[in-house]
């Protein structure tokens, strides 16, 4: 997955989790096994959704002196396993 973005006025409304639901329903009717992600450490509410939402935190890479550019530091690597009629998610 490449991002999402949710405008500021409509933070807290749901948006996220429904743009994440929609996200989970194509991976599934894709066959696909898992959804991944990377969330950079300078939007916690974006980790605190996908935390909620069932993904899995899997390690965390600094940028290094590019945080200089980008602004913030690192990203954490977060997977999603895809439930599918064959393949039960593991909660």
């Amino acid at each position: 997955m490449d991002g999402i973005c949710v405008a500021a006025a409509a933070r807290g409304r749901r948006v996220g989790t429904t743009l994440l639901n929609a996200i989970k329903a194509e991976a599934t009717r894709q066959g696909k096994s898992h959804l991944c992600l990377d969330v950079i450490d300078s939007n916690p509410r974006a980790r605190a959704l996908y935390l909620r939402d069932g993904f899995v935190p899997q390690g965390t890479q600094s940028i290094g002196p590019l945080r200089h550019i980008f602004g913030f530091r690192s990203a954490e690597r977060m997977l999603y396993p895809v439930q599918t009629a064959d393949r039960p998610r593991r909660d």
